[in-house]
């Protein structure tokens, strides 16, 4: 019966039948998790080895070996020696076919449970490649110096954000690559330099001084008792501001008859030529308007690789004047075409057999507050400004030129909707808030528009 009993008793069966399964059970599961940690591994290695990668491509150092370096610093930095147990191969250096910089890197990582059963190590690895020649950049910064540019700082802002897009391409920009960048400061008109005074694109009327005289009535011997300021509320640029006024009780004297003959001239500002013309850059037999006797921002830099020129230029913006945008736009539209009257930019041709591509930024702080009224841009009509300025986006992105928009402090629905509208798509609109928006906008925007890019 004993016998029987055992031979029938299939519990002792079950327990070895677990014993002889439970190892491979437990390698199978563990060989998903060894499995995770490898790719886990590679992605940090990966992030390491793209950064070593740019670091390298982009670096002036003389030599190999100097690069080297750098390429292994980096590497350490941004994780590989924590990704990988060992380090079997690092190598890196400049393809001589394509002129592209690379990193490979192979490894290996320690396994858990794999161990188990006779692999103690997973082979990890990751190559990256830097295009750095084959393309160009022409980049239009189209920068509001509008009056209320003046208040909460907002110009220190702006030339902080602005000097730092330019450091940020510039500086990283491949050796030999074609990189310009020029700068158009717009209020109520732009300026477009004294320089450009006698080109056949202008119409500049020659200074003069006039032959009759302006007579006039003065109190020298004037005297002023209960003086007081009294303040003035007043909008300026669409920003609310208060002027005083010193209002005292006054005996004037005996009057003295003066005369003056009256000067007229240019400094550098140009208007709009008629409707219909001023949302074009062709038709030149049309001349643009230089206009006397006015007043508009610091003169436009035309596109230049030399970061000092741009710098200086972005130093001497001072705010003044109301916002005209379309003003802004066209010369900005202008800077960007190879025909006159700006002639620092090369033809779409050009630009596409490097690779390259042309790009508008406009920022700004606010709502058009003055209209077109031919030349001069001195009408009320905020919506027809608004429509000048849709219209004339919508030439520039014909053209092939991409529009990136930064609203600095902008709240008007309309103004918000204008600008994003403006952009060549909506991740190209930007919306900053305060300083650091706007700092964080125009960074991004020097890095979309890196020379410098991952090719595998």
């Amino acid at each position: 019966m004993a016998r029987k009993s055992f031979l029938t008793d299939v519990k002792g069966n079950m327990a070895m039948m677990m014993a002889v399964t439970a190892v491979p059970l437990m390698v199978a599961s563990g060989a998903a998790i060894d499995m995770v940690r490898a790719n886990n591994a590679q992605t940090v290695l990966q992030g390491a080895v793209d950064a070593a990668a740019l670091a390298g491509g982009t670096s002036k150092l003389p030599n190999t070996a100097d690069v080297k370096k750098l390429v292994a610093k980096y590497l350490n930095t941004n994780g590989e020696q924590n990704a990988l147990a060992t380090v079997s191969h690092v190598d890196s250096g400049k393809i001589s076919a394509s002129g592209n910089f690379y990193v490979k890197v192979e490894g290996k990582v320690n396994n858990y449970f794999l161990g188990l059963v006779g692999m103690p190590t997973t082979d990890v690895g990751a190559y990256s490649e830097i295009e750095l020649g084959g393309m160009a950049v022409e980049l239009a910064l189209v920068l509001d110096n509008t009056a209320s540019m003046n208040s909460e700082g907002r110009l220190t802002a702006l030339k902080a954000s602005a000097k730092k897009l330019v450091e940020t391409i510039l500086t990283n920009k491949p050796t030999g690559a074609y990189v310009k960048i020029g700068i158009v400061p717009f209020s109520n008109y732009v300026n477009v330099g004294m320089s450009n005074r006698y080109k056949n694109w202008i119409d500049v009327p020659v200074d003069y001084t006039g032959a009759v005289p302006v007579t006039y009535t003065t109190y020298p011997n004037a005297t002023y008792s209960n003086c007081h300021l009294v303040d003035h509320p007043y909008t300026n640029d669409g920003i609310p501001a208060v002027w005083q006024e010193n209002v005292c009780d006054v005996n004037p004297g005996a009057p003295v008859t003066a005369s003056y003959y009256p000067s007229h001239s240019w400094s550098g500002c140009v208007g709009s030529r008629n409707s219909g013309l001023d949302t074009k850059i062709d038709g030149l037999g049309n001349k643009y308007p230089g206009l006397m006797d006015t007043g508009c921002a610091s003169a436009l830099t035309d596109l230049t690789d030399v970061k000092s020129t741009l710098d200086g230029q972005i130093d001497a913006m001072n705010a003044v004047g109301e916002t005209y945008i379309p003003s802004g736009l066209l010369w900005g539209w202008n800077m960007l075409d190879s025909n006159e009257p700006l002639l620092g930019a090369k033809t779409k041709a050009e630009i596409t057999t490097l690779k390259g591509s042309k790009s508008l930024v406009l920022m700004t702080d606010g709502d058009n507050t003055l209209s077109a009224n031919y030349p001069y841009h001195n009408g009320n009509d905020a919506a027809a400004a608004d429509a000048k300025t849709a219209e004339l986006c919508e030439n520039i992105k014909s053209q092939g030129i991409t529009v990136f928009t930064v609203g600095f402090k902008v709240t008007k629905p309309s103004s918000v909707s204008l600008l994003s509208a403006c952009a060549s798509s909506p991740a190209q609109a930007y919306a900053a808030e305060d300083d650091a928006a706007l700092m964080a906008a125009f960074s991004q925007i020097a890095l979309a528009m890196s020379q410098v890019r991952v090719a595998k």
